[in-house]
């Protein structure tokens, strides 16, 4: 398998850093993009000469052509974009501002629209890349108080789908990744006491959250060759949330 270089968004954070580090030690490079120097740079010396960082603002178009053109400065092309920057809003639509729906929508939406803008110039160039965005299992499974994140995050699985049969034709692949509820630093406040980890595990299927890698781990795979002929689509990373509603767990008797 070929070496690839990809821009990862987000880099720093917990899908983002384990994504990084899974396509690292696959053989591939990597860009670490987002506002916090310190972190980026730290990961960046952790992962050797695979690994550059570059820090920017995702809802600018500039930084994040800056940082494409970086990546090809150092390592000759782009050949695929991880977009891992969100957020988790929790909010009912009555008691959400307008303010905090547009700052949602443009964390979410607008940073994954320019993500795929900024690496379109290259990819287009090259014909070929992939270029792949996180969703959330709630745009599938209508949640309390999710109305909001799942707003923004709907609109990324409907780029998603239309930008695939857009770009099909020069090469470039784009896909989607829906987690459910899974163990980062972003998470952290919503799984802080045991009683909130608890609610949150039972609303899965497989009775627990997830884990960074588990999630990176689909993002490594629809970058890479054996994702070649899969491209429109989003992929469920959730314990089954999204299928449907759990049954009770069931307790054995040890005795």
């Amino acid at each position: 398998m070929a070496s690839r270089v990809v821009l990862i968004t987000g880099g720093a954070g917990g899908i983002g850093s384990a994504t990084a580090r899974i396509l690292v030690a696959r053989g591939d490079r990597v860009v670490l993009f987002g506002r916090r120097e310190e972190p980026l740079q730290k990961l960046a010396t952790e992962l050797g000469d695979s690994a550059i960082a570059y820090s920017g603002d995702a809802t600018r178009l500039e930084d994040l052509e800056a940082a494409v053109e970086r990546a090809v400065d150092a390592f000759g092309s782009l050949d695929g974009t991880a977009h891992c920057v969100g957020s988790i809003q929790l909010k009912s639509l009555h008691l959400t501002s307008v303010d905090t729906f547009v700052e949602t929508l443009e964390t979410n939406l607008i940073s994954a629209f320019l993500a795929c803008k900024a690496s379109l110039g290259v990819m287009r160039k090259q014909n070929r890349g992939s270029i792949v965005l996180l969703s959330t299992a709630a745009v599938r499974q209508g949640m309390n108080n999710h109305e909001i994140i799942a707003a923004a995050k709907g609109g990324i699985e409907g780029l998603v789908r239309s930008a695939a049969m857009t770009y099909a034709r020069y090469g470039v692949r784009f896909n989607c990744v829906a987690p459910g509820l899974t163990e980062t630093p972003l998470a952290e406040p919503l799984l802080r006491s045991d009683a909130n980890r608890a609610v949150s595990e039972s609303l899965h299927p497989l009775g627990r959250v997830g884990r960074a890698e588990e999630v990176a781990g689909v993002i490594a795979y629809l970058l890479g060759d054996d994702a070649a002929w899969i491209t429109g689509q989003t992929w469920g990373v959730d314990g089954g949330l999204a299928a449907g509603i759990a049954p009770p767990r069931i307790v054995r008797s040890t005795t």
